[in-house]
């Protein structure tokens, strides 16, 4: 999707709780539908008491995405909590990441607001076939999506994963219920995010911005005293902490989050967030730098063998043009 200005700087300020009257509505809604942004930007005008100053049929259409991501997000909650309760049963802890966690964490009348395609869980190495045997007695089958197991009667995917720490701090053990889950520490998470993101979905060599993630790390960082200094510390490379820096300064940009001015003033740091920006305010400008990085991301997977190099030519001719022609992106703009 290639949005406006003024759609995305709309949408941003909603989730701020600020709400610009004069916005292209219709615009706004498909930038937020895009980037699953929707039930967050009802949430957050409800919240400031903006809603009045909507259209009627504005209001409306974003309280039914709203409720309709509320009745999934319960059964993604009874879901994770009969996956946790199997796991205990069979003598395995999970640690809860991403979305999991907050989903976990609700109180029994409210769920989180924002959209989630899956539910992320970590187990220790060593008990990654228990885990997933626990899983299989409740009908969960293995997909081909890496970590994948799903039901045809369940809302979303369950993906599970070896736990590896990339923090220091380990992660703390949290009780719901009677179920039992590990909850990684708010500077893991984070790190989770922004690596995850950057490096392993590419979006600092495509130029790319996933906002609902981005939007997840500003409330942590609002919610807990995070200390970027010791994240920052923790990654193994120079080039992880380019990938870090810019999206500290991507925080900063679009949300306000206040960041480390020695991380984001380097010119590598700022040639890169302008990379990522320039074509999200002139799409047709930016077309040039998107299909150089897209073209950059294509070769370096091609030369690491992540499995391009393996396909058959038919389908290799396929995933290159997806990549090239931002076939890929799902909910990143």
């Amino acid at each position: 999707m290639k949005p406006t200005r003024d759609a995305l700087e709309a949408l941003i300020a909603g989730l701020s709780g600020r709400l610009v009257v004069t916005a292209d509505w219709q615009a706004v809604i498909a930038l937020a539908n895009h980037t699953l942004l929707t039930p967050v930007l009802f949430a957050t005008l409800a919240h400031t008491g903006q809603l009045d100053r909507l259209p009627e049929d504005v209001g409306q259409y974003l309280q039914f995405i709203y409720r309709c991501n509320r009745e999934r997000n319960l059964r993604l909650r009874s879901q994770l909590n009969e996956a946790v309760a199997a796991l205990n049963q069979g003598g395995v802890v999970p640690v809860l990441l991403k979305g999991a966690v907050p989903l976990f964490l609700s109180s029994s009348g409210r769920v989180p607001d924002r959209i989630m395609s899956d539910l992320d869980l970590a187990v220790e190495t060593a008990k990654e076939g228990a885990a997933r045997a626990c899983l299989a007695k409740l009908g969960y089958a293995e997909v081909t999506v890496d970590g994948g197991m799903a039901r045809p009667q369940d809302v979303g995917l369950l993906e599970l994963r070896p736990y590896r720490e990339i923090d220091r701090e380990p992660p703390r053990l949290a009780r719901r219920h009677g179920l039992r889950a590990k909850i990684p520490a708010p500077q893991s998470r984070a790190l989770h995010w922004i690596m995850h993101d950057l490096i392993k979905e590419a979006d600092y060599w495509r130029g790319r911005t996933d906002f609902r993630h981005l939007y997840d790390l500003a409330q942590l960082a609002e919610q807990h005293k995070l200390d970027w200094a010791v994240l920052r510390t923790s990654l193994p490379d120079q080039n992880a902490r380019n990938a870090f820096d810019t999206q500290l300064l991507a925080l900063r940009h679009f949300f306000g989050v206040r960041v480390p001015a020695q991380y984001v003033r380097r010119p590598l740091v700022r040639f890169q967030h302008w990379r990522r920006v320039f074509p999200l305010y002139h799409p047709a400008l930016g077309v040039p730098l998107r299909l150089v990085g897209n073209s950059l991301w294509g070769m370096w997977r091609l030369l690491h063998g992540d499995g391009l190099g393996r396909r058959s030519p038919l389908d290799f001719g396929r995933r290159a043009t997806s990549i090239l022609l931002d076939g890929d992106l799902g909910s990143k703009v």
